[in-house]
């Protein structure tokens, strides 16, 4: 395993950029106490080369770098090493790349490792011409928290409407996100509707245009205090 070395040459961005056939995305946090590890495998038999960008809250780029890796090969990153201390340090990472990777995520709460995710599959591109969604499971009660966060991993605007509903099917929660190009949103749901014995359910995205990212945090049960998962599956 090596780590990452950032690459200042322009040029090789722009050509990795324009030969990139898959395109990931998914959630980072260094709020908070929080961090996040990246490791990123090429399970494909030839070399793959990659961008990888990370962008604040509000669709800022805050850090790229250029890397390659050879077949079987797995490198590293710690983002908190490498993003620069600056305001709304959350939102979405970007990586665009000549072949299929595999991504180990490594989420972290005081130095403590509270959660692994894993993302294979690619940001889909849709037809805009069709109405696709994401789902997820969210929780409020008892001492159950889930927050949502909705991710732009596009350099165009796009929106999405977001609805919860209770076990019994009700809608209790919906609202309609325009994010900017690579912005994000974070809703935690003890905010917009509160806990109680019912509520629990399905968390349902309505992707109007392109596809976008889900990302949830479960709080507040189980010993490691924070559960992290990206949604990047549709269905229609």
């Amino acid at each position: 395993m090596k780590p990452f070395m950032l690459t200042l040459a322009l040029v090789v961005v722009c050509c990795i950029g324009a030969t990139a056939q898959f395109h990931y995305a998914f959630y980072y946090d260094l709020t908070g106490g929080q961090n996040v590890e990246l490791n990123i495998s090429n399970p494909m038999f030839e070399t793959s080369s990659f961008v990888l960008s990370v962008y604040d809250a509000y669709g800022t780029e805050i850090l790229t770098l250029s890397e390659s890796l050879d077949s079987a090969d797995t490198g590293y990153l710690v983002l908190g090493d490498r993003v620069p201390n600056v305001d709304y340090a959350w939102g979405v990472v970007v990586i665009d790349s000549t072949d299929r990777l595999i991504i180990g995520l490594e989420y972290y709460k005081d130095d403590e490792l509270v959660s692994v995710d894993s993302v294979v599959t690619p940001v889909p591109e849709l037809n805009p011409n069709e109405v696709f969604y994401l789902g997820a499971y969210y929780s409020q009660v008892g001492l159950s928290e889930t927050a949502f966060i909705v991710m732009n991993p596009w350099s165009m605007t796009t929106t999405c409407t977001v609805t919860a509903y209770n076990r019994e099917g009700y809608n209790v929660y919906s609202r309609d996100f325009m994010l900017s190009p690579y912005e994000s949103d974070y809703v935690n749901l003890t905010d917009v509707i509160g806990s109680g014995t019912s509520l629990w359910g399905l968390l349902d995205v309505t992707m109007h245009d392109r596809a976008v990212i889900l990302a949830l945090e479960y709080s507040g049960r189980g010993c490691s205090r924070l559960e992290v998962d990206n949604v990047t599956e549709f269905y229609y």
